[in-house]
């Protein structure tokens, strides 16, 4: 099966694996303590920003929600310690339906990248732990800001931005492909919060990725 773009570009949690809950526990748990509008205002910001490199997300929590001046030597030692609790569950959890089974079909036909917030070396390492580092052209993540990702694939594998597309689930994904031209998918879990602005494509997994492609590059994400 032929795609009808040059190449596909995924955000990595909430698109290709289902372990958004993984990663918004881990930061649930470093700020344990200090009350539920807290938790609460954590897990609105990660699904709302999930694409953001984990220190930017860290800086925000200590700064705005905590009012904590900023401390690079604390938010940097947090964010090893989300890294160490969420790699082993990450590498094993279940793919998003349709996601694997996608890649499988186009990898070798089409470029496909994995563009993540996720910090490049751990997002590296769960990639091959799950035995996909063949299937991408590139695993790129943190510590640029995914619009920075994005644009560098672009230039160094000599993509048509038109004619790619970017895949994603939270806001950071749609700002990174409107940024850099790319026409838009948004995947929205059952029961999650469609925080996407109206006329956004989106879809509950990758199962029918295909007809969305091709429906974005015709009329626009």
């Amino acid at each position: 099966m032929t795609l009808p773009c040059q190449a596909v570009l995924f955000d990595f949690d909430g698109v290709i694996v289902e372990s958004n809950a993984i990663k918004l526990d881990a930061f649930l748990d470093l700020y344990r303590g200090h009350g539920s509008e807290v938790d609460r205002a954590i897990a609105d910001f990660y699904h709302r920003n999930g694409g953001l490199p984990r220190v930017q997300m860290l800086h925000h929590f200590d700064r705005v929600l905590l009012g904590l001046p900023r401390d690079e030597a604390r938010v940097e030692e947090m964010a090893h310690r989300i890294g160490a609790m969420v790699e082993d569950a990450v590498a094993a959890c279940d793919e998003i339906p349709g996601a694997l089974a996608f890649v499988r079909r186009h990898s070798g036909r089409h470029p496909l990248f994995i563009a993540s917030g996720t910090p490049e070396t751990e997002l590296r390492r769960i990639v091959e732990r799950r035995g996909w580092s063949p299937l991408f052209a590139e695993v790129a993540g943190s510590p640029r800001h995914k619009s920075d990702v994005v644009a560098d694939l672009i230039t160094r594998h000599g993509l048509a931005p038109a004619r790619s597309v970017f895949v994603g689930d939270a806001l950071t994904d749609l700002e990174a492909a409107q940024t850099n031209g790319l026409p838009f998918i948004g995947i929205v879990r059952p029961g999650a919060e469609n925080v996407f602005p109206a006329g956004t494509r989106i879809e509950p997994d990758l199962t029918a990725l295909e007809s969305a492609i091709a429906t974005v590059l015709v009329h626009g994400g």
